[in-house]
């Protein structure tokens, strides 16, 4: 009896062998979802981890965690770290390992004692919407011995069920948290985050309704009182015009008209009075055109800032870099600045 036992059992663990030797060591699993989002916007969320516990599948499973990044905020060397527990979601880290804007995004994975993997977000624009799939690949013999490596095949017949389930569920969030963001596509456009150094103007507050011919009307009055007063008192220009936002809502538009100017006087009159431009970490977006197309530089400079999880700051302004006596409508290049929260400097 015993020996038919001890031949049942080792037939089975010849068979045990013998079927994990042909088992599969490399697996891949990959889910997709249509995000109604451009490219620019997703892409942007997953090339850096600032916002990954926003959508993160395992955030909810372990709340206790404690995360790191470092490296750079974005692209490839970003790197997110974790410690929790063990039974929940572990230790280890991934990190951005290819950045190809708006295509591809590749991290590695390491799950310590548990091995590496690799994973990786494709994106392709389908009209305004993005088509994303999110891949996870990994080889479960890799740097193990014979035993562990059989185990790991058999484990690895069970990973699309499980990682696959986890990656429908962090799709889902990411559509949901990137659909609740503005929709601008900004992947054209020529913006950055700079930093601003302040220069010393002259002011004039105007106001005017949001209609573009009373602006422009109430903008002209406002150089016109300010140039008038430095040729009085001989004061040059040193830069281009600017218009400072101080509100912009129903009831109308409220802003500064200002000009750079090579020194500040002593005294002013009128209403004209002394200060300095906005200054610190912004985001511009150079805006080419005439200046009531505006409207959709604006946006793309919102998307812009929420995609990269800056906040608005208190000031935005317009900085007019060309003049509009010589230069024809379409060719008007317009710097439009938005000041960065001071939470996010």
């Amino acid at each position: 009896m015993l020996k038919k036992i001890l031949t049942v059992v080792a037939l089975v663990l010849v068979g045990f062998v013998v079927v994990g030797i042909f088992l599969p060591g490399q697996h891949r699993v990959e889910r997709s979802i249509t995000i109604e989002r451009p490219v620019s916007v997703v892409f942007t969320l997953l090339n850096g981890f600032q916002s990954f516990n926003e959508w993160s599948p395992w955030a909810a499973r372990d709340p206790s965690a404690e995360y790191r990044y470092s490296g750079p905020e974005k692209g490839v060397g970003a790197r997110l770290s974790w410690v929790g527990d063990p039974r929940l979601v572990g230790t280890g880290w991934q990190e951005i390992v290819v950045s190809r804007p708006y295509e591809r995004l590749e991290m590695v994975l390491d799950f310590g004692s548990q091995g590496r993997a690799m994973s990786y977000f494709t994106l392709t624009a389908v009209d305004d919407d993005t088509r994303l799939t999110w891949g996870f690949e990994t080889d479960v013999t890799e740097d193990r011995g014979l035993l562990a490596a059989l185990l790991g095949k058999y484990f690895g017949l069970f990973l699309d069920h499980w990682v696959g389930a986890d990656y429908e569920q962090g799709l889902a969030s990411l559509k949901q948290y990137a659909e609740s963001l503005p929709a601008a596509d900004f992947s054209s456009a020529d913006i950055a985050v700079v930093n601003v150094e302040p220069v010393d103007v002259l002011l004039v507050a105007a106001r005017s309704s949001q209609q573009a011919d009373d602006v422009t009307r109430a903008l002209a009055e406002a150089f016109g009182e300010l140039t008038q007063f430095m040729a009085e008192h001989d004061i040059g220009l040193a830069g281009q015009p600017m218009a400072i936002t101080r509100a912009w809502d129903e009831e109308g538009y409220e802003f500064d008209a200002a000009l750079p100017v090579d020194r500040l006087p002593e005294s002013t009159s009128g209403n004209v009075r002394t200060g300095q431009s906005p200054g610190g970490r912004a985001v511009r977006i150079v805006h080419q055109g005439p200046y009531d197309a505006m409207l959709d530089s604006y946006e793309r400079l919102a998307s812009y800032m929420a995609a990269h999880g800056l906040e608005e700051g208190p000031v935005s302004w317009e900085h007019y870099i060309s003049d509009p006596g010589d230069t024809a409508p379409g060719d008007l290049v317009t710097h439009i600045y938005v000041q960065v929260a001071a939470d996010n400097r």
